[in-house]
């Protein structure tokens, strides 16, 4: 006996297919290509988020390197002469510059420009106020210890305001501020 099989499937029509295997793989491709540019801006975000990091420590240390200059500039006086409110300078009765706006240290009567850049895109900049004087014992200095006073004389307190920038013109801008005390 010879049996036949039969089939649904008539010869001659070809097989109905929907479609559904290309329309997964190209949503799973939309998909890995939203990830994958998704994952670059957040690669260039934080790429962005590092050179501003190393952008403001730049200028944090040129405004400390501005800070230690004005510190050595105070040591090498022998008067105070040229505390006068002029070149950065400036007296007791001088009134102190607005460190906050930009003309302070845009106008060079206002500030001194240290000597050298560090690496920023200007040099740090800063300005000295003789703020008061401390008399006789009143300036005597503790170093080492409780009760123990190594030297008297008259103390001078200056306040020192430096301003350093980062590495290009637009770049993050750091003030700090300081008291230095010397017997003069």
């Amino acid at each position: 006996m010879i049996s036949t099989i039969t089939s649904s499937r008539k010869y001659g029509q070809p097989n109905r297919q929907e479609g559904a295997v290309l329309a997964v793989s190209l949503l799973l491709l939309l998909v890995l290509t939203l990830l994958g540019v998704s994952s670059m801006q957040g690669t260039m975000l934080e790429e962005k988020m590092a050179g501003n990091a190393k952008d403001r420590n730049l200028a944090f240390q040129t405004s400390e390197s501005g800070l230690r200059e004005a510190e050595n500039f105070i040591e090498q006086l022998v008067s105070l002469g040229n505390f006068d409110g002029t070149a950065g300078l400036y007296g007791v009765g001088d009134p102190e510059p607005d460190y906050a706006d930009a003309q302070t240290w845009a106008d060079s009567a206002k500030h001194v420009d240290a000597d050298s850049s560090y690496g920023a895109y200007q040099p740090p900049q800063y300005n000295i106020k003789r703020f008061t004087t401390v008399t006789g014992m009143e300036g005597a200095m503790n170093m080492s210890g409780y009760g123990d006073n190594k030297g008297t004389g008259d103390v001078t307190i200056f306040k020192i305001t430096s301003r350093g920038t980062g590495g290009n013109s637009d770049s993050a801008e750091v003030i700090v501020r300081s008291n230095y005390g010397r017997i003069l």
